[in-house]
């Protein structure tokens, strides 16, 4: 019951625990939920695993959301005692929730209007709710894209929804005053080259002021269909190991049609792929690799790219974007 969840005490490490890095500053930062868990049924992700074992063993959905009342009682509360510069909301999914709680959730927040951070899906943003969280004050929001082709995106991701859709959100929240990117997941059962290159192509249709970031490499975490399903088809040999992070550039996987040393030359290079004119992508083709040959025209290449994003965003030098 999220109603009796004590207050969170960060009195208990030092004062310092709380600074955080977003956009470039330093700034005392404190995550705070709205809702926990997540209904949807995605198969890279916990949240299924999470509702299945708690319905099985409590009767009851895992999901379930606080009330306004009592996220502006831990606002006003941790305002108060930190004097909050940023808040990293930690919903899975932000803007799932009705229009009323939106409303409630949006005015109530404008008693604050502390800049904050938020993950939502795509086909949860609207025109009003763009022009709303700019209202709020956000700072940064992130749209989870993970691929860019339709059909497997339906059919392994579990995830139905239209590229249009999606490209429909970036147009939505394009010249606001917060940033916004968008997140891909490369590396995952079934997927080759040329699919990664639609998750490529998609990002490059992207309205010019959203972030590209390059992408993340899978994890096949314990209790998700996708690990269950590179198991089963080999591409784990292992199957009670478990995922390293502190290895986020590395992969479990190892595919016939996707070999580990493409897939980390392809998440070395994902970000310039997305920026970079085609007439430059023979050569970040040839800088994929881990020779020093590569090494040197990767740097070459991420000159450009920091210049080219610079310009992009209205950034006044390539440094800005470093954060």
């Amino acid at each position: 019951d999220l109603e009796s969840a004590p207050l969170p005490d960060y009195s208990l490490f030092p004062e310092h625990a709380i600074n955080r890095a977003m956009q470039g500053k330093i700034r005392r930062t404190i995550g705070l939920e709205t809702q926990r868990g997540c209904t949807l049924s995605c198969a890279y992700c916990n949240s299924p695993s999470q509702v299945s074992l708690h319905k099985s063993e409590v009767g009851e959905m895992f999901a379930r959301k606080k009330s306004i009342k009592k996220v502006r009682e831990e606002l006003e509360f941790l305002h108060k005692r930190y004097n909050l510069e940023l808040i990293y909301f930690l919903d899975d999914t932000f803007l799932a929730l009705s229009e009323r709680r939106f409303d409630e959730l949006s005015e109530m927040y404008m008693d604050f209007k502390i800049p904050f951070w938020m993950n939502t899906r795509c086909e949860t943003m609207t025109e009003k709710r763009a022009q709303k969280l700019e209202d709020m004050n956000m700072l940064r929001m992130s749209f989870g894209i993970e691929h860019g082709n339709e059909e497997y995106r339906r059919t392994i991701l579990k995830r139905p929804l239209t590229n249009e859709r999606m490209l429909s959100a970036f147009r939505m929240v394009s010249g606001k005053k917060y940033v916004t990117n968008g997140n891909c997941i490369i590396g995952m059962p079934e997927e080759n080259r040329d699919l990664i290159f639609n998750s490529i192509e998609f990002t490059r249709q992207l309205p010019s002021d959203m972030e590209r970031t390059g992408a993340f490499i899978f994890a096949p975490y314990h209790g998700t269909p996708l690990r269950d399903l590179a198991i089963k088809k080999g591409y784990i040999k292992d199957a009670d190991s478990i995922c390293d992070i502190t290895k986020p550039e590395d992969s479990m996987l190892d595919q016939p049609q996707l070999s580990k040393k493409e897939l980390i030359g392809l998440a070395r290079t994902f970000g310039l792929y997305q920026m970079l004119p085609k007439s430059e992508w023979k050569w970040i083709k040839k800088a994929e690799a881990e020779t020093n040959e590569a090494i040197k025209l990767r740097l070459e290449l991420k000159k450009n790219y920091h210049e080219k994003t610079s310009s992009d965003l209205g950034l006044s030098k390539p440094d800005t974007i470093d954060a």
